[in-house]
């Protein structure tokens, strides 16, 4: 398909067994994907119908489940923290536990999923700001 902006688009119309209803599907855009590479991606969607999989809603699935993966990462979930609970407190202490975060936790932690993330690291991470005295003061006031 060749759209009226001049992109140039491989796409690939299919019939699910058990329906009338026909859906399309892109499969990427030329000449980033080339014909042989889009066949390829055919027969992929091909061998799912025959399955009976309707590859839509796979690739809908996948989607949905990278972006909870990306959501999920100890970095992103704490700035939702962070945003949630900077309303609680002035601005320059907000600044201040930002900081913090950023300075002690994030490199240790920053793109780790909070689904791998076990108590152990978590002390490994806090234990040196303990030592300095700067738990108390940085991060544990707001709750």
């Amino acid at each position: 398909l060749v759209k009226t902006t001049g992109k140039k688009i491989w796409r690939f119309h299919y019939q699910l067994p058990n329906s009338s209803k026909r859906t399309m599907v892109s499969l990427g855009a030329y000449p980033a994907l080339s014909l042989a590479d889009a066949r390829e991606v055919r027969a992929e969607k091909l061998a799912m119908l025959v399955r009976g999989v309707d590859p839509q809603a796979r690739a809908d699935e996948e989607a949905e489940k990278l972006q909870i993966a990306e959501e999920s990462i100890f970095v992103n979930v704490a700035r939702k923290w962070f945003e949630l609970k900077e309303s609680h407190v002035s601005a320059a202490h907000a600044k201040d536990i930002w900081r913090s975060i950023e300075k002690d936790i994030l490199p240790s932690i920053e793109s780790v999923p909070i689904q791998e993330l076990k108590a152990r690291t978590l002390i490994q991470v806090l234990e040196p700001i303990k030592a300095r005295g700067a738990l108390e003061t940085d991060l544990l006031p707001i709750e």
